[in-house]
Parts: structure tokens; sequence; C-alpha cells
């Protein structure tokens, strides 16, 4: 008992100093900024030259007042309560996570999470079946937990002998890069026969991008893989990243909002590729970070049952349903970009909004009837998931 206090008083405070790092940094960048928009103010057309620069002193003491904060915080890991409870601090890392993801990763920072296949060992080591869950953006394995989803799992246990597994990774990083290690993941993890992913939001867009790079790389993992599904996914972009990249833009027009530009500029790589749905490398690379136009589509895989799920907030049967706050209905859907898709079943649900979705039966049981239509039940049938 003793030693688990102590592994997690360490865990904690490996956290809290990770997390004092990433506030020395912002610090640090928000310390820039006021000093450039206190320069573009004092300096118009750069009539004191362009190396002005106003205040050095009080500027460079503001920001060594940020590094000795981030200092005396990062001594928490001798100084933290071992009892405390890690839930609350694994939902604020996996939001600064999403955030900054890729800020931590080249920091070396201790609060990125690595990718984790949870639980780490099988717990059906003799499953036909394996579900795994993907979560989305800013969330973990946690956002899983709900009645309608443990309903559906006892389901896939007794009717596909099924075992269950949630994979936890850095949201921040892009896209491509979270799909590579995903990839690489399974190619190293023990498989059923039949691999089902479903992934949530960003989630999916993961799923799909380890589809296509273990497909090219030729790993055999992929033709374990049987069947997707998307629920809430962007495959189209998101319209909250569009408006905030434009916005953004905007900023850059005058010299004295341009400075803020650097703070909007922090947002994480994940974030940046949910604004078109970006699921490889060859998407974003070598492009302008404000790119306002999208690139070349990535064709679904053709030996893959897939399920895209929309949510609208919308009253039933509207004429031009609304998205689910986050993502549009045609963006989930992907009606633009795959209008004609072998392999691929569309569902929209009204009055269904971005996060409950994977909360609601209803979504748990249009999946169960979509498994059900090409899946033989590998024991005798049990109640369903009901609507």
């Amino acid at each position: 008992m003793k030693k688990t206090g102590r592994n997690a008083g360490r865990n904690v405070g490996r956290n809290v100093g990770g997390l004092a790092q990433l506030v020395t940094r912002f610090g640090n960048e928000i310390t820039q900024v006021v000093q450039d928009i206190h320069g573009a103010v004092a300096n118009p057309f750069n009539l004191r030259g362009h190396d002005y620069t106003p205040a050095p002193m009080v500027y460079n003491l503001v920001r060594y007042g940020f590094r000795q904060a981030g200092n005396l915080a990062g001594m928490a890991d001798l100084l933290t309560d071992p009892q405390r409870e890690l839930r609350d601090s694994l939902d604020l890392q996996s939001i600064i996570n999403g955030i900054f993801g890729q800020l931590l990763v080249e920091q070396s920072n201790r609060y990125a999470l690595p990718m984790t296949l949870l639980p780490k060992e099988p717990s059906a080591p003799n499953a036909d079946t394996l579900v795994i869950y993907l979560h989305g953006l800013c969330m973990n394995e946690a956002c899983w937990n709900s009645p309608a989803a443990d309903a559906f799992n006892q389901w896939a246990r007794q009717n596909h002998n099924a075992d269950i597994r949630y994979l936890r990774y850095n949201t921040g990083l892009h896209i491509s890069d979270n799909g590579r290690k995903l990839a690489g993941l399974l190619a190293h993890t023990a498989l059923p026969e039949r691999v089902i992913l479903i992934g949530h939001s960003m989630g999916g867009l993961v799923a799909r991008s380890a589809l296509h790079q273990g497909r090219q790389r030729g790993d055999s993992w992929v033709n374990r893989v049987s069947h997707l599904a998307c629920l809430g996914s962007p495959h189209q972009g998101a319209l909250l990243e569009r408006f905030g990249n434009e916005a953004n833009r905007l900023l850059g027009r005058t010299p004295y909002s341009r400075p803020l530009m650097r703070l909007a500029n922090l947002r994480s790589d994940g974030i940046r590729d949910l604004r078109f749905g970006y699921v490889l490398e060859d998407q974003w690379r070598d492009r302008p970070l404000d790119d306002p136009r999208p690139t070349s589509k990535v064709p679904l895989d053709p030996q893959v049952q897939q399920l895209f799920i929309a949510g609208s907030v919308s009253e039933p049967d509207h004429a031009q349903p609304r998205g689910d706050w986050l993502v549009t209905t045609d963006s989930a859907l992907a009606e633009h970009l795959y209008p004609q898709a072998d392999h691929l079943t569309r569902e929209l649900f009204f009055q269904m909004g971005h996060m409950t979705m994977i909360e609601e039966s209803r979504t748990y049981a249009r999946v169960q009837r979509w498994l059900d239509e090409s899946i033989p039940a590998t024991t005798q049938p049990t109640a369903q998931v009901t609507d």
C-alpha cells in the first residue's frame, strides 16, 4: 500500500513539474506578445528603427519571474501528497495535451501522454474479436464510461466473444503522427481474428490514418480489421477550427494585432488538422500554417466496412439539419468527400450533440445493428441494446 502511495505521489509530482514547464513557456510567450504590442504602439512605422525594443529590462524581469515560478512549481514532486487521486489530473493532462501536444513533445515534457492501449494486457486472451475505442480531442478513455457503452460491450462479449480495449493518446499531435504510432502499436500487438475500431470525432480520423498507413506499409494487422465506426468525425473538416484560423489571419492585418497571432499559433497540430480533416502527412507538409484551402482527399479503405454517424441538434426531419455544435452533418457523413462509396453506411441522428453522442443508446444500437448485418454471432444471441 505504501509503495502504491509513493508511486502515485511521484506520478502527480511529475505531472505538476511538467505542467510548470508548460506554464513557464506560455508565460514567456505572453510576455513577448505584450512587448511586441508595446513596441508597435511606441514605434509607429518603425520611426525609431527596426531594432527598437521597448523597456527591455522590465520585460526581462517578468520573464525571469516566470522562470523562477516554474522552478518552484517543479519542486512539487518533493512536496506532493502521496495519497492524492490522479483522476482529475488525467483529465487536465488530456486537455492540455490536446491544446499544446506537439509543444510538450518538443520540450520532452513529462506531461505529454504516450500512446497506450488499455488495459495493457488483454482481459480475454482467447477472444475471437477485439473492439478498440479511440477518443477524441482533449479526451481520454474515461469518455467511454456510460451505461449505453457498457451494454454494448456486454453484447459484444456475449455474441462475438469480444475483448474490449481503449486507446489513450496525445491528441495535440498531427493526426498522421498518431495514425503512424497506432499502426506501429497494432503491428506489435497480438490480435484475434477480427478487430473492430470505434472512433469518436478525431479518434475516427486517427483510425482511418492508421489503416491507410498500415496498408501502405504492408502490415498484416490491417487484414484483421473488419469494421470501422466513426462517430461525429469531421472527415471534411471542422468549422470551428476554420473560423479560428480565419480570425487568426485577420490578426495579421495590422502591426498592433499581429503579435496576438503568436498566441493563436501555439494551438496544437492536432487542432490544425481538424480544419480540413487531414489524416496523412502529405496533406499538411510544406503548407502554410494558416492555409485556408484543403488538399487532396484520402480514399476509404476498400476492404473495411465503415459506418459514419452524424449528430444534429435540429428537430427530426429538419430540411437543413444543423450539426452537433462542433461538426456539421455534411462533414460527419462525408457526403461531398465520398458521394459514392462501397462498404460505407451513413446514419444521421436528430437531437444529438457532439459529446452526448457517445453516451446515447441510439448510437450503440445502430452500431450493433450494423455489425449484426455482416458478422455472424459466435454464441447464442442475447438482448440487444435498445434505442
